[in-house]
């Protein structure tokens, strides 16, 4: 299809493009856009690139005479009264229309609403969102991940239109608000799409109200008053925070994660765990996802070398790995951080 779609248009001049005949195969191709299916969603939109590379019509022109097709369904129900599966092929359509270069979408009552309504289903917990879907317990939470996600992405580009952030400053920050609380979820789909929504926004403007910051790490840096708090998605959510914010954290945060590294890693603990599969134990997932940390720590983490590489030692003695560990990947990007420090170290121990 795509093949007939490239030969049979090269020759369509852009009037052309607005004949009915023409506007009936856009408008077929644009009905897919909010297909329940990614495949089919994702087809369409290669149709309609190649459509605009053939007639040299920007997509959005190409779709606008024939919008109310996907816009009309879109907007005329509310989303919680579908299924999950056509909650977010349509949150997806929006999301591709309001990516294209000169969108013929506005922020109006309508656009609101619907980003309201993203914005509640990624807030909201999942019993009340699975209270009228009757499906097995493992597609329910297969299907909840994937339509966080897409409202997520929906969200995170409305916040980089101006047009938005500008007359909806309060709506902005209850997005960014949530995009933190996100942050602390078990699924690394939905903090890595809400890592990059905070990305976007901050590279845009990286002042954020300070009662919004306190309010999204404060969860967090309570996770690590106590060791047996910590987990492996907490700790990398934090990565991930760091990575954004690293200006808002100070240095002594790494003196946290060695003690509680160490009350993770016991010697009777290490021992019992010597015998195991490393990769897949859970004590070592949480001590490498620690160690992941430093490597993102501010400019004065340097110190923490001699400490790093001596906890190195001690975790491959005691499991009794001098070969390879799971540890050496994330303590290679510390020294390669801090390459000249760790230059000097080593030259030294030599």
């Amino acid at each position: 299809i795509l093949k007939l779609l490239k030969d049979c248009n090269k020759e369509v001049s852009k009037n052309a493009v607005f004949q009915p005949q023409f506007q009936t195969i856009v408008s077929l191709i644009v009905l897919d856009l909010s297909n329940s299916n990614p495949i089919v969603r994702e087809t369409s939109q290669e149709a309609l690139t190649i459509l605009s590379e053939a007639t040299q019509v920007p997509i959005s022109t190409m779709i606008s005479p024939v919008k109310s097709i996907l816009l009309a369904p879109i907007f005329g129900k509310p989303l919680r009264a579908l299924p999950f599966h056509m909650q977010i092929g349509n949150i997806d359509a929006i999301r591709y229309c309001l990516s294209l270069e000169n969108t013929f979408l506005e922020f109006n009552d309508e656009l609101n609403r619907l980003l309201s309504e993203a914005l509640a289903l990624v807030d909201a917990d999942d019993e009340s969102l699975i209270s009228a879907h009757r499906m097995s317990e493992h597609k329910i939470s297969e299907q909840l991940i994937k339509l966080r996600v897409v409202c997520i992405e929906l969200l995170s580009l409305a916040l980089t239109k101006p047009e938005f952030a500008s007359s909806n400053n309060q709506i902005r920050i209850r997005i960014l608000g949530v995009f933190f609380k996100t942050l602390c979820v078990k699924s690394r789909e939905i903090i890595k799409a809400a890592h990059n929504g905070l990305k976007k926004v901050l590279s845009q403007n990286n002042k954020l109200p300070k009662e919004l910051l306190q309010n999204g790490l404060r969860p967090m840096l309570m996770n690590l008053s106590d060791h047996k708090k910590l987990t492996v998605s907490g700790l990398e959510a934090l990565s991930s925070l760091l990575e954004l914010l690293i200006s808002y954290f100070k240095v002594e945060i790494g003196r946290k994660l060695l003690d509680h590294l160490m009350a993770w890693a016991q010697p009777p603990a290490l021992q019992k765990i010597a015998v195991q599969d490393l990769e897949n134990n859970p004590t070592v997932q949480i001590i490498v996802a620690i160690l992941n940390i430093f490597h993102l720590l501010p400019p004065q983490a340097y110190t923490f070398m001699e400490e790093l590489i001596r906890t190195l030692l001690y975790l491959e003695g005691h499991l009794r790995r001098n070969q390879f560990s799971p540890f050496r990947e994330p303590i290679a990007k510390f020294l390669n951080r801090f390459h000249e420090q760790s230059t000097t170290y080593f030259v030294a121990k030599f």
